[in-house]
């Protein structure tokens, strides 16, 4: 009876799972996503060019890409809980804090020291502690934590933008900063647990004891430490399919401008956008399910082909059949920057160095995402119109899955290799 209760009993590791969904729906979305409510405001206040405005979330992209490295390094080093309650504290004051800066100076050195802290939370620790807790399903794991971003957009834009028009955008900085702290801290504190190990367990769908006896088995961890990944030429060329897919995404966002301006208008392109939304939360956990049953090398195939077919369909989006190919084909594809990049650094690499290795992918993925944005607004001034863009677009996803198919490739001979020696 003692036996059939204990499996019975739900595995913390859906705990951790749990956290890292409202990490991303709480964190990440009044961080990121809705960003761009602040935007009309902040200029009608501060009578400032937008252009100063959008150096806010340059400054915390630079955050990201010098300081990922540093975080992955504290979260193998360092308590989870401490590392992620003093990021996560940190961002949530600085959110706060900018609703009491008297102007843009002020404003954008806050940003850039946001974006230094911004970057020890949602995408790093959670592949990190994902990586940890799951050892069986942790494409579902991901995936699912993911869907928090597409949940936290829905629930808290239409709250920030009453929030804004009815306080102002400083109020609703306040409001937002506490709902940061109120929500996170408690689970930070509470919940969060680096390892399996501290609470006397093996990760999720391992084959070993628990209790006392899992605790004095801890699992080797099996891989590559960052020195000798960046020995590698592997490693260099998947970073340049993390650069290559993020810059694709990146240059994404511009959907709404270039629908607009290809004659179907503010409302349809707002309208394309929900619909894209919406299609992304089911594209993300169906990622996670082929990973979890056909492996990462299938899962990397089907996601970059619908990437490409995604973008060959912004191509030719004057047709409106194509827009409702859009919707549906680059739904699917939204995984690829949320989901892939966390599943791929362990399969590749390994676990024994995750979170300095990981650190250096969400640097490289926060970079590309930033130049895919600036780069296609420059392009678009030069040339006025998308038409080089999107075919850019369609090649990087294709070289993203040469790249990552040969870098597979290298670590199962390299992993093969060095069971042999041993």
């Amino acid at each position: 009876m003692e036996n059939q209760a204990s499996k019975k009993k739900i595995h913390y590791a859906w705990y951790i799972l749990v956290v890292c969904f409202l990490m991303n729906m709480t964190v990440h979305v009044l961080v990121m996503q809705v960003a761009s409510l602040y935007m009309v405001p902040m200029y009608q206040e501060l009578e400032v060019p937008r252009v100063m405005l959008s150096l806010q979330s340059v400054l915390m992209a630079v955050g990201a890409v010098l300081t990922a490295p540093f975080w992955g390094k504290m979260y193998k080093k360092y308590d989870a809980r401490v590392v992620l309650t003093i990021c996560t504290a940190m961002t949530a004051l600085c959110t706060i804090g900018r609703g009491f800066m008297p102007n843009m100076v002020s404003i954008l050195v806050l940003a850039a020291v946001k974006g230094v802290f911004f970057t020890g939370n949602t995408v790093l620790p959670n592949s990190i502690l994902l990586t940890a807790w799951f050892k069986k399903r942790r494409g579902f794991a991901v995936s699912t934590a993911s869907l928090g971003i597409s949940v936290g957009g829905v629930i808290f834009s239409p709250i920030v933008e009453r929030l804004i028009s009815s306080m102002g955008w400083r109020m609703s900085d306040k409001i937002v900063g506490l709902i940061m702290l109120a929500v996170m801290i408690p689970c930070t504190i509470f919940i969060v647990r680096s390892t399996p190990a501290d609470k006397n367990l093996q990760p999720l769908g391992a084959d070993e004891p628990v209790g006392e006896q899992a605790a004095a088995k801890k699992p080797a961890p099996v891989g590559f430490t960052l020195a000798e990944a960046r020995r590698s030429p592997a490693f260099y060329i998947f970073m340049l399919s993390i650069f290559a897919m993020t810059f694709a995404t990146g240059a994404a966002l511009q959907l709404p401008a270039y629908l607009t301006d290809i004659g179907y208008g503010s409302a349809v392109a707002a309208k394309v956008l929900s619909a894209y939304m919406a299609v992304a939360i089911g594209g993300k956990l169906l990622l996670g399910y082929i990973i979890d049953r056909f492996g990462e090398k299938i899962g990397s195939i089907y996601i970059c082909v619908v990437g490409v077919l995604a973008f060959l369909c912004f191509i030719m989006a004057g047709n409106k059949t194509f827009i409702y190919l859009l919707i549906v084909l680059y739904g699917l594809a939204s995984g690829i920057t949320s989901v892939l990049p966390a599943l791929l650094t362990s399969k590749i690499f390994g676990t024994r160095d995750y979170g300095p290795i990981y650190g250096t992918v969400v640097s490289v993925n926060r970079f590309g995402g930033v130049i895919g944005t600036v780069l296609v607004s420059l392009l678009f001034d030069i040339t006025g119109d998308y038409s080089i863009i999107w075919p850019l677009c369609a090649i990087c996803m294709a070289a993203t899955l040469v790249a990552i198919v040969y870098c597979m490739n290298d670590s199962e001979k390299k992993m093969k290799a060095a069971k042999t020696a041993v």
